[in-house]
């Protein structure tokens, strides 16, 4: 039955361990109470709860895109690296060293993959601090190793509806922490009351972060409510109100990229899912703008500080993707070299030292960890040059492409075409926002920022395999 697999009741055992693991990080990062007796204890309990060991590197999976570094940075890096080791554990467990009997992938999918590392190798190489490049281009193999392996699961052990259900928990607890960091903190309640500003992170300092995950998950999570059990008063109310909770968590970030991502998507998976209910969407969508607007001032002034409508001219990625230009034509066949364009931004600063714009251009410059440009084909382009360039036009057509095959494969009346239609919609939505920041889709590896997307997009490769597979068994 197509509604017995989207219920979370079909994940009994599973829903308990993910909901205990929810409970006891919200206690810890509530307390702060990152000691090591504390998180040994975590450890220890969390192994005697769960004993299957696909089950237990899930757990570690909700860790790799709870627990940031923001956070805890010790912390971070092991459970990096005691997640990364047990990944391998339980992959060459299964498929020891037998290559041949590894899970396939589509060719485009081997093609993207190496020519992504290569043109690092190529640009760290040739750029002028080589060991900083291939450190990123070392951090981004690293992360398609992990993203395989995962992949990999998928076919042992049919995950989907877990990953699905992992990336929601994770962004469950994201939303939780941060409504909480809100309320809790007197200056951001003075700022949204005195200037209609917030920007809420919760454990994550950069906004945008969490707007990437929010992004992600929130597709996903309608995926449950539409396709649920809808004689289910119970568990519908409770998929409404953990949907409500993300986008509570995504307008406190007030990250517009985020919110533009998920209207987007949203939109999308009612058009292909419930085309029916889709006029009915758009016109309430229409009426709240409406009333926004042009019926009630107050919050029509409180709509336009939310957006920064008077600062639409005066927004930092106008000076930002003028630098990056500037760095491209200056670097065009290889690039600043993997992680560098840093190090090129003041050579091309287009805003006179002192003004506004130096401050946030400052402040991106102290605080981002990658991706200043603000536009992912911007930053590909200035990092690897011209085939960086080809890299970011190709992972949407080869993403896009796969997908309207996985759907063309699938029935509509199969579970499956639901799954690989929100993944889609999901997709569509990312790339939208990928023209206003750089990460969240290819970080150079930068797992909390880039695992939700390549964990769908590893679903649907899961799906395109599959039923590839099928339909050349029928013929």
């Amino acid at each position: 039955m197509l509604n017995s697999y989207f219920e979370f009741g079909s994940l009994k055992n599973y829903t308990f361990q993910i909901l205990l693991f929810m409970i006891l990080t919200l206690f810890l990062l509530y307390f702060n109470a990152f000691h090591w007796s504390v998180i040994i204890i975590l450890i220890v309990f969390t192994l005697a709860v769960i004993r299957p060991k696909q089950d237990l590197a899930l757990i570690f999976l909700i860790c790799l895109l709870v627990i940031t570094s923001d956070i805890n940075e010790t912390l971070r890096i092991i459970i990096n690296l005691a997640a990364f080791i047990l990944f391998i554990y339980i992959f060459l467990q299964e498929y020891g060293i037998a290559f041949s009997h590894y899970p396939k992938l589509p060719i485009e999918i081997y093609s993207y993959l190496f020519l992504v590392i290569l043109v690092m190798i190529v640009s760290s190489a040739l750029s002028k601090q080589p060991i900083i490049g291939f450190y990123e281009t070392f951090r981004q193999l690293f992360f398609f190793i992990l993203v395989y392996i995962l992949y990999s699961y998928l076919s042992r052990y049919l995950l989907i509806s877990k990953y699905i259900a992992i990336i929601v928990s994770a962004s469950i607890i994201i939303a939780i922490l941060i409504i909480y960091s809100f309320f809790t903190s007197d200056l951001a309640i003075f700022l949204l009351q005195a200037q209609g500003i917030v920007h809420e992170g919760g454990g994550f300092k950069n906004v945008t972060a969490a707007g990437g995950i929010f992004a992600v998950s929130i597709p996903l999570t309608l995926l449950f409510i539409l396709k649920g059990d809808d004689n289910h008063r119970i568990k519908s109310f409770l998929l409404i109100t953990l949907l409500i909770i993300q986008f509570i968590g995504l307008f406190l970030t007030n990250s517009r990229s985020g919110i533009l991502a998920a209207v987007i998507s949203t939109t999308l998976v009612i058009y292909i899912l419930r085309r029916s209910k889709l006029k009915q969407y758009l016109i309430s969508l229409a009426l709240i703008v409406t009333v926004l607007l042009f019926v009630l001032p107050a919050l029509s002034e409180l709509f336009s500080l939310y957006f920064r409508v008077d600062r639409i001219f005066e927004n930092t990625r106008f000076p930002l993707w003028n630098m990056s230009l500037n760095i491209i034509r200056e670097n065009f066949i290889v690039g600043t070299g993997p992680g560098q364009f840093k190090n090129f931004m003041y050579n091309h600063i287009p805003v006179m030292l002192g003004s506004w714009e130096e401050e946030q251009i400052a402040w991106i410059y102290k605080n981002a960890g990658l991706g200043e440009s603000h536009n992912f084909l911007l930053f590909k382009s200035a990092e690897l040059g011209l085939m960086g360039f080809l890299i970011a036009i190709y992972l949407p057509f080869v993403f896009i492409r796969i997908s309207i095959k996985t759907m063309k494969l699938i029935d509509r009346s199969n579970k499956d075409f639901a799954i690989a239609a929100v993944i889609f919609s999901m997709g569509v939505g990312m790339f939208f926002r990928s023209l206003f920041e750089s990460t969240g889709l290819l970080s150079n590896g930068w797992i909390v920022r880039d695992l939700p997307f390549w964990i769908c997009f590893s679903v649907l490769i899961h799906l395109y395999m599959r039923y590839t597979k099928n339909s050349e068994i029928k013929l």
